[in-house]
């Protein structure tokens, strides 16, 4: 069984093809810069050297059925009915949809209804799915959520001290973000320990130009730090993270800002790049920190002191930790960022191993041998993991 796995964002589009369950990817890649002159359409298929080439403008609807093309092109398919499904990894469920979900009209008028608690991940994500429509009739296509693995998180956790009318109308609660993240680096973490995840109580860490911290224990999601909308949390690229509320009447009082030019505000340019005033991408700030710009170091200061906080208040509410896992484009390949979020915190058994911090190998562990808490540095794979959810879903309806 072949499942197309979709990630449609704002200015991207990442994609990958599985044979299932044998778990092999055929073709992975994406499509950078998009709706630009710069658009750049890249795909890798195994033990073969990367391709890319420019697409000037692409659209998703170009992009996607150029796709189709170098599927039908490099023999991995004959027509779209070769494809078992597409699989759509969507930001945010809401209280709507809490499992992988099979796509419908119905669904996406429910979607389009959750616009507002992810204003920039859902309209180009049922744009996609749309494209596909067009582009695969017949081929059913699926979509899972961020939000479905932290449906775990207790009610005393994800209840915000707001009127509780706010939450039975308008659904203000925490929801959280990079489900399927954090749940493939959890279980990968198991396999890698040689144990089950049920036996663990981790943190997993995924930190890119999104940021979250989530609480697992015993393979249960318990706590994250995003909340409503992916904004909250830590401190990330160009989003503010946690802040006191007032700030906003207060700010649109003195500014006569409207509610959209704020908005705009809290999206793009808050975060590493509000801090810095010169970038919200983590490896700009820490070549100019090195250089001695002040408000970099900052940045990356607060940024690393706040997922810090969150590691040191989830061990608290799991009542001890056994792993934590870095995972996300600035976990996986910044070793300072890595060692300045761990330093001094040795009360929590947390150590790393200079070494193998700097140069992180396969198992991926970079704490010391007998260290108490298990240090790992793991790349995600937020494709496979919703292939596997799908393709478990498409099994189980098959049997009945």
């Amino acid at each position: 069984m072949q499942l197309l796995c979709l990630n449609c964002g704002g200015s991207s589009m990442k994609y990958q093809l599985l044979r299932m369950p044998e778990e092999e990817v055929l073709i992975k890649g994406g499509i950078d810069r998009l709706f630009t002159p710069r658009a750049e359409f890249k795909f890798k298929m195994p033990g073969k050297e990367e391709r890319r080439w420019p697409i000037p403008g692409a659209t998703f609807a170009s992009g996607i059925q150029y796709l189709v093309d170098i599927l039908r092109q490099e023999g991995l398919i004959s027509n779209t009915q070769d494809i078992a499904a597409v699989v759509h990894k969507l930001a945010h469920g809401g209280e709507k949809f809490k499992e992988p979900t099979l796509i419908s009209e119905e669904m996406i008028a429910n979607l389009e209804e959750l616009y507002l608690l992810a204003p920039v991940h859902l309209p180009p994500a049922v744009e996609g799915i749309r494209v596909c429509q067009r582009l695969m009739p017949g081929v059913p296509q699926y979509a899972v959520f961020e939000t479905n693995f932290h449906q775990t998180v207790p009610p005393y956790a994800y209840i915000y001290g707001l009127p509780y009318e706010w939450y039975e109308q308008y659904g203000i609660r925490k929801y959280g973000f990079h489900g399927t993240s954090h749940r493939y680096v959890s279980e990968e973490a198991a396999r890698i320990l040689g144990c089950k995840v049920s036996e663990l109580k981790i943190i997993s860490c995924h930190l890119g130009s999104g940021t979250s911290v989530a609480a697992i224990k015993q393979g249960r999601s318990v706590d994250i730090s995003s909340g409503l909308t992916p904004q909250s949390g830590t401190i990330m690229s160009t989003r503010p993270g946690d802040f006191d509320p007032w700030v906003l009447p207060m700010v649109m009082a003195r500014t006569n800002m409207t509610v959209e030019e704020v908005s705009e505000v809290l999206v793009r340019q808050g975060g590493l790049l509000g801090i810095s005033g010169l970038s919200g991408d983590m490896r700009d700030l820490e070549e100019a920190a090195s250089q001695g710009h002040a408000r970099a170091r900052l940045a990356i200061e607060v940024f690393c002191y706040q997922v810090k906080k969150y590691i040191g208040a989830f061990a608290a509410v799991m009542n001890g930790l056994d792993v934590l896992v870095f995972t996300g484009g600035i976990g996986e390949k910044s070793p300072r960022i890595r060692a300045k979020v761990c330093e001094d915190m040795d009360f929590l058994g947390i150590r790393l191993d200079q070494q193998k911090n700097e140069n992180p190998t396969s198992p991926g562990i970079i704490s010391p041998e007998g260290a108490p808490v298990a240090v790992m540095v793991i790349a995600t794979n937020e494709e496979l993991m919703v292939a596997r959810q799908v393709f478990a879903l498409i099994k189980t309806a098959a049997q009945f």
